[in-house]
């Protein structure tokens, strides 16, 4: 009769150790993979030339919000805008508007966790 031996035991724990490593590494492998190639998709390609910029619209053209001046909000626009690269401010609002709206999301899912009593 053969037996399981603590040998045994501890050599089958080795060929497993082993194959979740080797798992491990592929799994590893194919999401390095799939970042390098939507990193590569992001990136412009050189011999393609830029898209010329649109002229910004006229700061009179945009209301400014309550409490800021005009000149701050063209300075932080041009800022943003030039550190965007190719891409262009759409819309500017205040940071409060809308907060009801999340802060009513966020009861009803907190609240989703309560326990409920017992019938």
């Amino acid at each position: 009769m053969n037996t399981y031996t603590t040998l045994d035991a501890i050599r089958d724990m080795f060929v497993i150790y082993g194959i979740v490593i080797v798992v491990s590494m592929l799994v590893a492998t194919v999401i390095r993979g799939i970042v390098l190639v939507l990193s590569r998709q992001s990136q412009p390609d050189p011999a393609k030339p830029a898209k010329p910029a649109s002229a910004p619209r006229p700061i009179a053209a945009t209301p400014a919000m309550a409490g800021i001046p005009q000149e701050h909000l063209a300075v932080i626009t041009a800022a943003v805008a030039a550190m965007m690269d190719t891409h262009r401010i759409v819309h500017i609002e205040a940071a409060s508007r809308g907060y009801n709206w999340t802060a009513e999301a966020r009861t009803v899912h907190h609240t989703s966790h309560v326990p409920r009593a017992p019938h």
